[in-house]
């Protein structure tokens, strides 16, 4: 099962052990409300198989690098990322309507060290112009150091590139 070898707190609500608000559930993936909610309505998307973060993330490939719970390659990194990125944009279609109509949204990854959880999930936040200034402009800022938007991870592993432009802080 997927959640044996999860260490991460995340793989404690996988297997049951901490509650969470359910919004959306899928064979690989989970949706659950934010324990700390920084907009109306926040959710945080994680996929059921143990990714310990954007560095463990690979177009096309994965091998053993210490991060990943199961190395088959039947799915590749993008298939996973769009498929969260959908689960995302499924959520606010049902929670946040407007907010998705007029784009006032964010689906972020943070970059370690800047992450609280060491399992890959994405930051589903709406309405953005409802989010204090702080979170907004710099906690969820896509683009900055520390957080990087679905779509330009997608695009990365699609043109063979690491998913995120900075090298990982605790490796040469």
């Amino acid at each position: 099962d997927y959640y044996t070898n999860n260490p991460s707190v995340f793989g404690r609500i996988l297997a049951g052990e901490i509650p969470s608000r359910t919004y959306l559930e899928s064979t690989e993936l989970l949706a659950f409300q934010d324990r700390l909610p920084k907009a109306p309505f926040h959710a945080l998307v994680i996929p059921k198989q143990f990714v310990k973060s954007v560095y463990s993330l690979r177009g096309n490939t994965r091998y053993s690098d210490g991060e990943r719970e199961n190395k088959s390659q039947d799915k590749n990194d993008i298939h996973l990322i769009q498929n969260m990125r959908q689960m995302g944009l499924d959520l606010l279609e049902q929670q946040q309507p407007e907010a998705l109509a007029t784009e006032d949204y964010i689906l972020c990854f943070h970059i370690p060290p800047f992450n609280s959880v060491d399992h890959l999930h994405l930051h589903v936040l709406a309405p953005a112009s409802e989010m204090n200034w702080v979170y907004r402009e710099i906690k969820y800022k896509c683009g900055a150091r520390w957080c990087t938007s679905d779509l330009e991870v997608i695009e990365r592993l699609m043109a063979g590139l690491p998913a995120v432009r900075y090298k990982h802080p605790f490796q040469c």
